[in-house]
């Protein structure tokens, strides 16, 4: 493992300038950054991934997949809201000219690339170090918000820096909010990650990182090993550089395969002159990106035109499993899987038979069968859109574990209704709120000229 991150680093080290180290005996480098709200800078990243993808066979067997990632990205940012301490909240607006990546296995390719229209980003840190980006006009999908939330996030590097003077060879320990941000952890268990200066040439204070981090990401238990160069500008008061190689084992989680993959990050950060900077972004662009609530900024869109609806959700909720008419999400907070949730169309009902409360309990009152303990509520309403909603929750226990079931019927004349099936254990009920409400609230059902065989019922998990 040593003599692979050894190689890695040593690819990296080689895009940086040869640095000699010209100052005089002692001399200590004034590391504090000069970044401040407002500032715009000229973003190019570059990753590249390769190592081994495990993921369950149709049989449930694991298997293992050479995997390759190579993503190319190349964006404006302007600071919003800044602050080089960890405990601060960050935020900052992204205009992306390029943003594509090639991913492939040894069974499957594909390229993504970020659309046009969505190309204008919001990117939020919170002050308990969670981060959430989305688009300033359109919101993300789940494979949109994936290709441009990588790794190396350039909006938390100056958080690097020690804010205080160092001579070659002394060094300083990172927090674990800051480099838990930067690589994609959830949630950080062991940060044991330490930055050196080595040298400094043409005003360019090089610096070395190196250490490991274990916890999270997406709840799957991960331990990292980190080996980077950056450098520091002493004239513009900031990173301008910086190269990252990431050593990961990933176990199989409730949302994602277990990986044993390296990791090459490349950034270059390049400070815009004060025209480029009035150009990059208009005032209302700036303004709007002030106003966005986090909330807003936590949640992708889903569209199946195949399956005739699109919703918004969490970015909490990850897709598990896709079928002709139907597809199922869990959601996982803090690690933690809290909840399953299975969205089946169903054939377009006559006009002359809706779907009523009653018919709909029954459904569910069937489907659950032994299970039931009790219907808790029976509900009707219409969402934003103005299609049918009828709810139902009820209790009862699986292997004397105590579930509660929501189950959801969304429909509306000449289109194909919608059944949403939640199933949430009740020790995590409160804690769960009402995570499925936005899928409910946010539901539009997509013209359509086929219908599907699924049959009328209520899921079950």
């Amino acid at each position: 493992m040593s003599r692979i991150l050894v190689a890695v680093v040593s690819l990296f080290a080689a895009t940086l300038p040869v640095l000699q180290c010209w100052a005089a005996p002692g001399e200590a480098y004034d590391l504090s950054t000069g970044v401040k709200a407002g500032d715009v800078i000229h973003v190019d990243a570059k990753m590249e991934v390769g190592g081994d993808l495990f993921a369950k066979d149709a049989e449930g067997n694991e298997a293992k997949l050479a995997t390759s990632v190579v993503a190319d990205m190349s964006y404006d940012e302007r600071l919003i809201n800044w602050s080089s301490y960890a405990e601060k909240p960050a935020r900052s607006l992204r205009n992306y000219f390029t943003a594509k990546a090639t991913l492939k296995t040894d069974e499957l390719g594909a390229d993504r690339q970020l659309a046009k229209d969505d190309r204008v980003i919001v990117v939020d840190v919170a002050a308990d170090g969670s981060s959430a980006l989305n688009g300033l006009e359109q919101t993300l999908t789940r494979h949109e918000f994936d290709l441009v939330n990588v790794i190396g996030n350039s909006l938390l590097i100056e958080r690097l820096l020690p804010g205080r003077a160092l001579k070659e060879s002394e060094g300083w320990d990172h927090d674990a909010q800051t480099i838990g941000g930067l690589v994609g952890m959830d949630n950080v268990a062991v940060c044991e990650v330490r930055s050196v200066v080595t040298g400094m040439e043409n005003r360019q204070v090089q610096i070395r990182l190196a250490g490991v981090i274990h916890g999270t990401v997406d709840g799957a238990a991960s331990e990292m090993d980190l080996r980077g160069a950056y450098l520091f500008h002493l004239d513009e008061r900031r990173i301008t550089k910086f190269n990252m190689a990431i050593k990961e084992v990933r176990k199989a989680g409730e949302v994602s395969p277990g990986l044993d993959v390296v990791a090459k990050l490349s950034l270059v950060m390049t400070p815009l002159s004060k025209t480029n900077q009035a150009d990059a972004f208009d005032t209302a662009q700036i303004d709007a990106a002030k106003a966005k609530a986090p909330a807003d900024l936590r949640r992708l869109r889903l569209e199946s035109a195949d399956r005739g609806y699109r919703f918004m959700h969490d970015k909490a909720w990850f897709l598990t499993a896709e079928q002709r008419e139907a597809l199922s999400l869990r959601l996982m907070v803090a690690g933690e899987l809290l909840g399953h949730c299975n969205i089946t169309t169903l054939p377009v009902r006559p006009a002359d038979k809706p779907m009523t409360l009653q018919h709909f309990e029954e459904n569910v009152v069937k489907s659950l069968g032994d299970k039931l303990g009790e219907v808790k509520a029976a509900t009707e309403w219409a969402n934003a859109s103005g299609h049918q909603c009828l709810g139902i929750v009820a209790v009862g226990t699986v292997d004397e574990v105590p579930m509660q079931w929501r189950y959801y019927f969304i429909a509306d004349a000449g289109k194909r209704p919608t059944t949403v099936a939640v199933t949430v254990e009740q020790s995590a009920e409160e804690r769960f709120a009402d995570a499925d409400r936005a899928i409910i609230d946010t539901l539009v059902l997509l013209d359509a000229s086929t219908s599907t065989a699924a049959k009328p019922g209520a899921e079950k998990k």
